[in-house]
């Protein structure tokens, strides 16, 4: 029987407290495309502090708008689990971003891969679903895969800076200071948040509050607290998205997980254990062309 887990789970590379420097650009990175979805976007920061209807009806993810929003991305070619930066700018002022790996069907082995280490959406509004909720459904290819895998909070200005490296296997965001819960403290963000624009808030304050955000682990993929989430070794097609944390909120401007930003990644895991040697490939990307393409080389395939 597995031990009893802790319901938290803090994950990635450790977080700086001060905004790391922009260093992306379209010569070593790639954009990742906005998505509107006004119904279910969410129109308030992580503290509950309301967005003005003037950002509301201005705000875009996709289309040209004051705030610019962008968000670039890298990924490593090859590494014992999928690493990567993102840089974003202009996005919703002190705002949680969960960062997922998606799957596509086409590649179905990394679709498979990706869902039985995440999670299964089937269509609907529905989100809880098991493996054996998957096999059973006959569309298969109308199923959404993903990983959620860490996440990002955005600063006053939108801007927000995130190194990767999957480690984590997640099913939502949480904040202690508005819902509680019972996370482990070492488990838990602090993010100050100071709602003092008055080009994106409905009543601008110039006094913050000290939030506390943390991420509930997907229990079911875990055996032991300390176990670190890996996919399985071979070549990945799949996406990376960006999904708007609504943290369960029932207000109409609460949100309800909204996909707003994807960008197809190719990668490939390889094992690092002791024996066995790989080669470092190259990778050759087209920003016009629909997916990015990965050539990697090794002295051993993975299927």
């Amino acid at each position: 029987m597995p031990e009893r887990l802790t319901v938290s789970k803090l994950p990635g590379p450790p977080r700086t407290m001060d905004q790391a420097a922009f260093i992306l650009s379209a010569t070593n990175a790639h954009p990742m495309a906005g998505m509107d979805d006004l119904l279910q976007e969410r129109w308030c920061d992580v503290a509950g502090n309301y967005y003005s209807s003037g950002f509301i009806s201005s705000f875009s993810y996709e289309r040209p708008c004051a705030r610019d929003p962008r968000v670039l991305v890298r990924v490593e070619p090859s590494a014992s689990t999928l690493r990567g930066r993102i840089e974003a700018r202009g996005l919703k002022p002190n705002f949680a971003y969960q960062i997922k790996l998606r799957g596509l069907f086409a590649d179905r082995g990394s679709f498979e891969a990706i869902g039985r280490a995440g999670r299964w959406r089937l269509p609907g509004r529905g989100t809880n679903y098991t493996d054996q909720d998957y096999e059973d459904y006959g569309e298969k290819a109308l199923v959404e895969a993903y990983l959620f895998f860490d996440y990002f909070v955005t600063d006053r200005r939108g801007n927000a800076v995130r190194e990767f490296a999957l480690d984590s296997s997640l099913h939502v965001l949480w904040n202690a200071s508005r819902q509680g819960g019972t996370p482990a403290q070492h488990d838990m963000l602090r993010v100050v948040v100071v709602p003092d624009d008055s080009t994106a808030y409905s009543r601008p304050k110039h006094r913050g509050t000290v939030e506390w955000l943390w991420a509930e682990r997907e229990i079911l993929r875990y055996e032991h607290a300390d176990q670190t989430i890996r996919l399985p070794p071979r070549r990945y097609s799949a996406e990376l998205v960006l999904t708007e944390e609504s943290f369960h909120s029932r207000d109409n401007d609460g949100g309800f997980w909204a996909t707003v930003y994807r960008c197809p990644i190719t990668f490939a895991v390889v094992p690092s254990v002791a024996g066995v040697t790989v080669r470092r490939g190259f990778a050759m990307t087209s920003i016009s062309g629909p997916i990015s393409c990965v050539r990697f080389l090794a002295d051993r395939e993975f299927e």
